[in-house]
């Protein structure tokens, strides 16, 4: 089914500044549909479709497919932009909301309960805060926890993507404070079953259910793993917002890096243009568990290969200019480029790099 059947944004009522909305979601496989009840009928739902076209009809009448055959048709050459079999997947989604104009994007995974006021919150907690709640690294270039709200006592559990070389109680210190400003993204979180790393719950187990965070959101004034199965974003920041695609070298396999990665660019770039990131609610239910020796394997790579991406990233970074975000992505990805090009890192980590970068630059030229 063609993007082009979804209705407008000039249909939704925009009366006293509400924004347009589209709700994008990944799907390999038929999902359990109930999973979706607080998403109100008037908000669109566009699948990405990567089931190889296996998917059976969707029972809600605002769900729209994007088979790979429709994809294609809609990107035409930026196609080539558009990755499949991951996680990376919902990026033609994203695209297709940006490019029809939707005010608001709210990505969420196909194994997330969406529950009462669910998207009102994620809207609630966009755009312009005042004195709003915020969490500092004390250390500079340090990371924020997004789930340590949650369990105030025993051993430190951290979200997905938050660096093993930060996890000492001197460097992952963090202090509370105010600020002022436009939120451009609000990461939700989850509970029932963790987004954590999978080597952590392989030693560790699942730490429990921590239940939703208590009080208002938190603005993160650091870096932060961003995780992508829950988040909204409004539509200016689509182009910088690309999900990276796995790779593989050789026998060895990149995967469960699509957000983090690509969060990690998105953030940098909010923070050189001022703009700012909050997290907290809504929380949806978490409800499947990969295999956790086949995810062990997966993210194995992406550890090892994390730190150096982001010291390429912020080589790049020093010589971007604050801008709309489609030029400063590009900017961007030109410099990562030029970084790459003298880098002195192993060759298959180069391999891996440059492919990727090969994605971001093919991103690029699709949402200039």
């Amino acid at each position: 089914m063609s993007a082009l059947t979804l209705p407008s944004p000039a249909d939704q009522d925009t009366s006293g500044g509400a924004p347009s909305v589209c709700v994008v979601v990944p799907i390999p496989n038929d999902p359990p549909w109930e999973l979706f009840d607080a998403i109100p009928a008037h908000i669109p739902i566009i699948v990405s479709d990567d089931s190889d076209g296996r998917l059976a009809p969707s029972p809600r009448p605002n769900v729209y497919y994007l088979d790979y055959a429709a994809q294609q048709a809609y990107a035409g050459r930026h196609y080539a932009a558009m990755p499949h079999k991951s996680a990376a997947s919902r990026n033609i989604g994203h695209y297709v909301a940006w490019k029809e104009g939707f005010d608001v994007i709210v990505a969420l995974d196909y194994d997330c309960q969406t529950r009462p006021g669910w998207l009102d919150t994620h809207l609630a907690a966009l755009g312009k805060q005042a004195d709003a709640p915020a969490v500092r690294p004390q250390v500079a270039g340090g990371w924020v926890n997004p789930i340590e709200q949650t369990f105030p006592a025993g051993d430190p559990v951290y979200a997905r993507g938050y660096p093993y070389e930060w996890r000492t109680p001197a460097l992952a210190v963090t202090e509370a404070t105010t600020v002022d400003g436009d939120v451009a993204l609000n990461l939700g979180l989850w509970d029932g079953i963790l987004d954590l790393n999978g080597i952590d719950k392989l030693y560790a187990g699942e730490p429990g259910d921590p239940g939703v965070p208590a009080g208002p959101n938190r603005v993160a004034l650091g870096h932060i793993p961003i995780c992508g199965m829950n988040t909204a974003f409004v539509r200016e920041l689509t182009p910088a917002y690309y999900f990276l695609p796995d790779v593989t070298v050789g026998n060895w396999p990149l995967s469960r890096h699509d957000d983090i990665w690509g969060g990690y660019v998105v953030k940098r770039l909010m923070d050189l243009r001022g703009d700012l990131l909050s997290y907290g609610g809504p929380v949806v239910g978490h409800t499947k568990q990969t295999r956790l020796e086949r995810v062990v394997v997966l993210e194995q790579w992406m550890h090892l290969l994390s730190v150096p991406f982001y010291d390429l990233v912020e080589t790049a970074l020093t010589e971007v200019t604050p801008g709309e975000y489609a030029p400063m992505f590009a900017h961007l990805v030109e410099e990562l480029h030029r970084a790459l090009a003298v880098s002195t890192l192993p060759t298959h980590y180069r391999a891996v790099f440059t492919e990727l970068g090969s994605w971001m630059s093919r991103w690029s030229e699709a949402v200039q």
